[in-house]
């Protein structure tokens, strides 16, 4: 669920992401509470005395002014380590070898100022020493505790010369001095496990912050919407496409299809549709789509988004979560989606099934032609003439749906180039002057740009072709009925094929470029949807407009080559 958060990543996460780049990075929280421990342990010192002397009766042998002093110096090191205790100043380790170096010197003054290892004050370098085996390591703690149990040792003997302690007191500062290293290293055995795993952890959870950028991208470009909702059907997370299937306003958050979804999924199960496959065949029977809808429960909804909007039409799957989980992760559907791919696939297997049919056809047809036309040669009468130029003319036409459907389904990648526009079209169109028996004069070209084309040249031929004969066949018999212009306006080139014809009606303008639509008897209406297909082939647009909208009265084909490559002129 957390992947479907598109808004940042878990602040504790970054942190302890952040936490990997160096070993000592986490240790400057507690470096702080180490500073502050640190000043209230300098203020207990300052009453150490006076509070000896009135609780307990003990001020022999207490040099009164070294123990003030040194304990008033302690505070403002303290103080003044607290305030510098910060990133970005000083290095971690740097500070920490200050502030145990002061608690040391300080303590052992202090120490050295009262009665000595037997006044209880030497158990207050377990501090600064277990401090140093947490931040720093434990080899140098090790150093410190060295230090620490040599100075006390010294403390005593020297107070042992002077009388002022018994060897009881040197073995005292032995042991606390062996206290201290057992100590440092049972410490810094343990702050080297928590770094590891801190370490540990700060790697995991850099892989999770990959992996879930990883997911919400691939999440968010689903075509399935996925939601996840509370237990009061309120939305914690949600993809784009979930977003625009219930029908959300572009930068708003209102979602209209939630409660019919809510409403769907808390209705009883035996209520409910459950569609168990939705089947859309391709060449081998199988699909994307073609997918089991059994893992968790099925609901159908319906959307209404809005006015003047069709009604939508959506599938939610309900994902079966762990026992314990509290949210309801929902996959939506859009089943007018669905019925569309299914739709596309069928009209793959009928094209591919169809070109499979032309190519069988035109055998037997070229042999039928051949023989009509053997046979013609022997027919004197102009009934039987006529008979064999009506067969004639259906091998013909037939032949030409067989060459269009093969066209379309032979189709493959175009290889875009710059072509000289007044040369290409003026050869383009001499060819079907020659073939049609078309007057030259019912055609002209201009040329209003010297911008090459930048287009396949067999698949811009063809279209020409395509698009000169239906302006042909519609138009009027005047010179210069029909019209082939190159032109550039608006830093943006086109051609366009025109003529004065009545041009396309309006109830068939929607479906103009669908395969097997035509007006015209003859036609096989494979003409312009084989147009718009090479337009796609070479990332052209093509576009119809009426002669009502162009001025004067004259309707047209409107091709937008693509942009050539960088480095081309354009």
């Amino acid at each position: 669920m957390l992947a479907l958060r598109c808004d940042g990543t878990s602040p504790e996460v970054s942190l302890l992401a952040q936490g990997g780049d160096s070993r000592l990075s986490g240790f400057w929280r507690p470096l702080r509470y180490f500073s502050l421990a640190r000043v209230v342990v300098a203020g207990v010192l300052l009453v150490y005395p006076r509070l000896m002397r009135t609780a307990f009766g003990i001020g022999s042998g207490v040099d009164g002014a070294t123990f003030v002093a040194a304990a008033i110096g302690y505070m403002i090191a303290a103080i003044v380590m607290l305030l510098i205790s910060r990133p970005g100043r000083f290095r971690l380790e740097t500070l920490v070898f200050m502030q145990v170096t002061v608690d040391l010197t300080a303590l052992a003054i202090l120490i050295y100022a009262g009665r000595g290892v037997s006044d209880g004050l030497a158990v207050l370098l377990l501090l600064p020493n277990a401090g140093a085996a947490i931040l720093i390591g434990q080899r140098s703690a090790l150093f410190f505790a060295a230090l620490s149990s040599i100075g006390l040792m010294l403390i005593a003997v020297s107070q042992w010369l002077r009388g002022e302690a018994t060897e009881l007191a040197i073995a005292q500062a032995g042991l606390i001095g062996a206290a201290l290293l057992v100590m440092v290293l049972i410490v810094g055995r343990l702050a080297a496990m928590l770094s590891a795993q801190e370490r540990l952890a700060a790697r995991r959870g850099q892989d999770l912050l990959n992996q879930l950028s990883v997911t919400q991208a691939v999440i968010s470009e689903l075509h399935d919407g996925v939601l996840v909702l509370g237990d009061r059907g309120e939305v914690r997370a949600i993809n784009r496409s979930a977003r625009v299937m219930l029908a959300a306003v572009e930068g708003d958050d209102a979602l209209p299809g939630l409660p019919s979804l809510w409403s769907a999924l808390q209705r009883p199960v035996s209520l409910d549709p459950s569609p168990s496959l939705i089947v859309s065949p391709d060449s081998n029977g199988e699909s994307d789509d073609m997918r089991p809808m059994s893992a968790g429960r099925v609901v159908t909804f319906s959307v209404l988004p809005g006015a003047n909007q069709p009604e939508r039409l959506l599938r939610a799957r309900q994902l079966d979560l762990p026992a314990g989980g509290r949210d309801t992760v929902v996959v939506v559907e859009d089943l007018g989606r669905l019925e569309r791919r299914a739709q596309q696939l069928k009209l793959a297997s009928m094209g591919r099934l169809s070109a499979s049919i032309a190519h069988e056809i035109r055998n037997p047809l070229a042999a039928i032609r051949h023989a009509n036309g053997l046979l013609s040669e022997r027919l004197d009468g102009p009934a039987q003439q006529r008979l064999a130029g009506i067969v004639e003319d259906n091998c013909v036409r037939i032949n030409r749906i067989i060459e269009d459907v093969l066209s379309i389904s032979r189709r493959g990648s175009a290889a875009p180039e710059p072509i000289a526009a007044a040369a290409f079209l003026s050869r383009v169109i001499a060819e079907y002057v020659l073939q049609s028996g078309a007057d030259p004069a019912r055609v002209e070209c201009r040329i209003e740009s010297d911008r090459p084309i930048w287009f396949d040249a067999g698949n811009l031929r063809q279209i020409i072709l395509n698009l000169l004969g239906n302006a042909l066949r519609h138009s009027s018999l005047a010179p210069g009925a029909v019209r082939i212009t190159w032109s550039r306006e608006s830093g943006a080139s086109t051609l366009s094929v025109s003529d004065d014809g009545p041009g396309v009606p309006q109830s068939v303008r929607e479906h103009l470029f669908e395969p097997f639509l035509t007006t015209e008897a003859r036609g096989t209406g494979l003409g312009l949807h084989l147009t718009r297909e090479l337009c796609n082939a070479n990332a052209a647009r093509i576009r119809y407009l009426p002669a009502g909208d162009n001025p004067p009265v004259r309707s047209q084909f409107i091709i937008e080559p693509a942009l050539p490559p960088a480095g081309h002129d354009r």
